[in-house]
Parts: C-alpha cells; sequence; structure tokens
C-alpha cells in the first residue's frame, strides 16, 4: 500500500500486529491510540521518519553547514575570481596569466557548478523545514512535485560537471607543466567551448530521466531528497541508470583524475629545472601546479568513496542504508563546499608570494642602483 486514507487503522481496537512494506503505516499518527508501536514490523526508509523529511538530526545539521558553505563560499569566490580577472589580467586567477592560460575560465565554471550543489542542498533544507511534523502526510506530493525534480537535476548536473571540469584543469595542468614552452595550451576560448561541452553532457546525463520516455522511472521521485540513491537496498525503474552514472561513469572520471595527477607529479619531477633556469612566468605556473594538486586530490577523495561503495554492493557486499545516505547527504557535497575556500586560499597565497618577489626585486634593484 503506498496510497492510504489516514484513519486506515482507527477503530480498530483488536489490531494486535501489523506487518507492511511501507514504513508510514507503522508510523504512530496511523495506527490506533494505544497500539504498541513495536509490535508493527515495516522497513524503515533510509532518509525520512514519520515527522521528517530527514529522519537523523546529524543529516540535518551538515545539510545546513554544507548548503551554507557552497553557497556562500562558491558565491564569494566566483565574485572574487570576476572582479581580478577584470582588474588584472596580467595577473590571471589562481595563479598564471589569464592572456596565455584557460584554467581561470575552469575555476569559474566549477564555482558555478559547485554553487548548484549548494543550492540544491538549500532547497532540501527548506523542504525538510516546511513539511516539519507533517512529512507522513505530504511525502508523495514533495517528491512528485516539480520542486523536487528541479532539486534532482540540479544535484545530478553539479555532481557530473565539476566532475567534468576537474578532468580539464588536470589536463590543463598537465600541458602547462610537461610542455611548458609549447604553445598547445587551453586559451581562454578554447577553455570556454571545452566547458561548454562539458554542461552540455551534463544537462544531457541530468536531463534524461526527465524525459518522456523515461517518466516511467520517476527518476527523482525515488527518495525524499529527490536524487536515487546509487547502492539502494531497493530496487527501482531506473537503478541501472543511476548506477551507470553515479557509479560506473564517475569511476572512469575518477581514474582518468588519478592518471593525470600521476603525470603531473612525474612532470613536474621531470622539469624541475624550469624553477631555477627558466622564466619567473613558467617558475610560477608550477608553484600553481603543486597547489592545484592539492584542490584536485581533495575532490577526488570526496568523490572515490561512493565509486567504491557501489563496487562493493555490485560484488555482493552489503552495505547498510545509513551508511550509503551518508555518502549522498555528506560526502557529494563536501567537494562543493571546500572547493571554493582552497581556491581562495591559494589565490591569496599567490598574491603574497608575487608581492614579497616584487618587494625584493624593488630592493635588488634600488641596492644595484646605489
Amino acid at each position: 500500500m503506498t496510497v492510504f486514507p489516514r484513519d486506515v487503522f482507527q477503530g480498530l481496537n483488536q489490531l494486535r500486529s501489523v506487518l507492511a512494506e511501507n514504513f508510514k503505516l507503522c508510523c504512530k499518527a496511523t495506527l490506533p491510540a494505544g497500539f504498541d508501536i513495536t509490535k508493527c514490523l515495516a522497513p524503515s526508509d533510509e532518509i525520512s521518519s514519520c515527522e521528517s523529511l530527514l529522519r537523523s538530526h546529524i543529516y540535518r545539521v551538515f545539510l545546513v553547514l554544507l548548503a551554507s558553505l557552497a553557497v556562500v563560499g562558491n558565491l564569494f569566490s566566483f565574485l572574487v575570481r570576476v572582479f581580478f580577472t577584470k582588474s588584472g589580467s596580467k595577473q590571471g586567477v589562481g595563479g598564471g596569466s589569464v592572456g596565455r592560460s584557460g584554467h581561470s575560465v575552469f575555476v569559474l565554471n566549477l564555482c558555478v557548478s559547485d554553487l548548484l550543489m549548494g543550492v540544491y542542498l538549500v532547497m532540501i533544507g527548506v523542504a525538510d523545514l516546511v513539511y516539519q511534523g507533517t512529512y507522513l502526510w505530504e511525502e508523495g506530493n514533495w517528491r512528485k512535485s516539480p520542486v523536487c525534480q528541479m532539486a534532482g537535476f540540479l544535484s545530478l548536473l553539479s555532481n557530473e560537471v565539476s566532475a567534468l571540469i576537474i578532468c580539464l584543469i588536470t589536463l590543463d595542468r598537465f600541458l602547462a607543466i610537461r610542455f611548458p614552452f609549447s604553445r598547445f595550451h587551453f586559451s581562454p576560448a578554447s577553455s570556454r567551448w571545452a566547458c561548454l561541452v562539458m554542461w552540455t553532457l551534463g544537462v544531457v546525463l541530468a536531463a534524461t530521466p526527465l524525459l518522456p520516455v523515461t517518466s516511467h522511472w520517476a527518476f527523482y521521485s525515488q527518495t525524499g531528497i529527490c536524487i536515487p540513491l546509487p547502492v539502494s537496498r531497493r530496487s527501482f525503474p531506473g537503478q541501472h541508470y543511476v548506477f551507470s552514472v553515479i557509479i560506473v561513469f564517475n569511476f572512469f572520471v575518477f581514474l582518468l583524475i588519478a592518471a593525470g595527477q600521476a603525470s603531473v607529479y612525474a612532470a613536474m619531477t621531470t622539469n624541475a629545472f624550469v624553477t631555477a633556469d627558466a622564466s619567473s612566468r613558467k617558475a610560477q605556473d608550477l608553484v600553481v601546479a603543486r597547489r592545484l594538486l592539492v584542490i584536485v586530490v581533495t575532490d577526488f577523495l570526496c568523490w572515490f568513496p561512493i565509486g567504491l561503495l557501489g563496487l562493493l554492493a555490485t560484488g555482493g557486499v552489503p552495505i547498510p542504508g545509513e551508511v550509503n545516505v551518508a555518502m549522498v547527504i555528506l560526502v557529494l557535497p563536501l567537494n562543493s563546499a571546500l572547493n571554493p575556500f582552497l581556491y581562495t586560499v591559494n589565490m591569496l597565497l599567490e598574491r603574497r608570494q608575487r608581492a614579497k618577489e616584487e618587494k625584493l626585486l624593488k630592493l635588488v634593484l634600488s641596492a644595484r642602483d646605489k
């Protein structure tokens, strides 16, 4: 039973036990007065309770925290980077020259994709607040609502585009380090085209479940957080699609990131002489690459556990529902909340180091003139 009247059990004073597949049938508001709730057996929902969209206060606290960090951090980072890009094209954003490198375009697009994850978290948090205490009767309306569909679309779009842009950032850094004197680098124009391709692919992946031919999946209506869990204890239409996208496709992207990072490290080792012999512009690229490595590895560690859980589940290893939900609510948005602060710190460090170098150069020149 998925749809039932509120008084389905009312008046059944002789009712002693209930065995159901829907957790809502075992809610206190559904059962007769005085019924021993321990005698009602139903699988608990992995996400929601009878009263709330998010059944755990831990989920709620982390959702508010991550949503605040993702929205404020990414919006601030985006505005700051746009400001510095316009005010000093020679300095660039996050290190490197805007005129000769397009990685600042990648970073700006990554800020936008991570901001979408923050918007998704805000939408879920607002829904949890609105339906507090009445979620038992509003669950179906919420999950089928256009707002829930849009929230799920934004979540999947943000996740996929972020992973794809991280690949572009890794490739850009590899080209800058492995071939420092080559002209075969991303320009601002080519970077915009690359980002457009990645956004198009992300939209296709996130919009496919909304097409008329896949409408029977009810893809974004499977859970209260509006996105199917990649490793769920129950089967549902479209389960193979979510597994293919979030687990298989993303795991393949993770492998590309790992291979790219290994290549960047090898290239930095091979071209170590650049720091001492080449111009300061090329040496600066090496510094930026090392710091950018920390950002990409952080993103990788945030995404990798979900792929690992998917592979374990495929191999027959049982995954507790609480762990699965924690991965989606806590781990997936974590990189979106951390990225802007890592980027901002890197940019400030670059500017501080640049200011020190300019000050030292002025001192050396003044001393030589004397």
